[in-house]
């Protein structure tokens, strides 16, 4: 069993940032194709596509090379002391992700430049982010989970999702008013912040990448056990990365009020996850290959 989570883990994190990078490349794409029909050349074009995705950039290179980390160091363990012998191919995958983390802008700054990169664009009007964020903290005491009725399996996951992003929102707009102008310089809870928006973006990506392929070919098990365990996972983790950004930010009355108000935006369904991530690695382990 503790093998089947490790494997199963390795699994859930491959696929889902294999979900971001599909979804960040398809909006490259489209938006370099447009550049290219208004007349710019080909080699500005795809700078500036590139450069408009910035932060998702960011959110990959972290996600991905920390991923990358946890399946080599997990991979060692899962060989025992064979997994440190230079003699086995695993040794070789845990010297060389090390770097990962390093090259082309350590972790450190791209998580930095994650928040610094959305506020900017939002206070230059590339997309309402404070406006909806400042109705939510001004009505606290008004947030629900908006929970339906008969929902069906994509209408609760987007659901979840949705609220995330109002806990998103409402963590970065209420440590920014607090912090005012240090906020940038308080790189914890800048930190707290970049671990939201990546873990958001990343259940975001893999929902509606799984949803798209049950359109094309139909429900499959696997996805969706896949789904469960990584969008369960992120509510607790984005619950944790909020309070801590508050409680290190905000006092007193408000910032429980605050809490409370996050809490509600990241309760979920409950996840028999020790069941979906056993039938994960039983495919990995039946196949032998990953083939997801």
């Amino acid at each position: 069993g503790t093998i089947k989570h490790k494997l199963a883990q390795m699994v859930i994190k491959a696929y889902a940032h294999e979900s971001a990078i599909y979804r960040v490349s398809q909006d490259v794409d489209i938006l370099l194709d447009n550049y290219k029909a208004e007349g710019c050349d080909y080699g500005q074009a795809a700078i500036d596509a590139i450069s408009h995705y910035a932060v998702e950039d960011a959110i990959l290179k972290v996600y991905g090379s920390e991923m990358l980390d946890y399946v080599a160091d997990e991979g060692v363990q899962i060989h025992g002391g064979m997994g440190y012998s230079a003699e086995m191919n695993v040794d070789k995958a845990y010297r060389d992700s090390r770097i990962n983390r390093i090259f082309e802008g350590t972790n450190e700054i791209n998580r930095l430049l994650v928040v610094e990169s959305a506020t900017k664009r939002a206070l230059k009007g590339d997309y309402d982010l404070f406006g909806p964020a400042e109705a939510l903290y001004n009505n606290l005491d008004a947030i629900n989970d908006s929970a339906k009725a008969n929902e069906n399996y994509f209408e609760q996951k987007l659901r979840f999702i949705k609220n995330y992003k109002k806990a998103v929102m409402l963590a970065i707009y209420s440590t920014n008013k607090a912090l005012g102008k240090t906020f940038m310089s308080e790189q914890e809870v800048v930190n707290n912040l970049s671990n939201m928006i990546m873990d958001l973006y990343i259940a975001e990506s893999l929902v509606l990448r799984v949803q798209k392929l049950e359109n094309l070919k139909g429900a499959n098990s696997i996805n969706r056990d896949i789904i469960d365990v990584f969008v369960y996972d992120a509510a607790s983790n984005i619950r944790k990365n909020a309070k801590d950004a508050i409680y290190s930010s905000i006092e007193g009355e408000l910032a429980e009020k605050l809490n409370k108000a996050i809490k509600t935006l990241t309760h979920v369904a409950g996840v028999n996850v020790k069941d979906a991530r056993r039938r994960i690695a039983d495919k990995l382990i039946a196949d032998n290959v990953y083939k997801f």
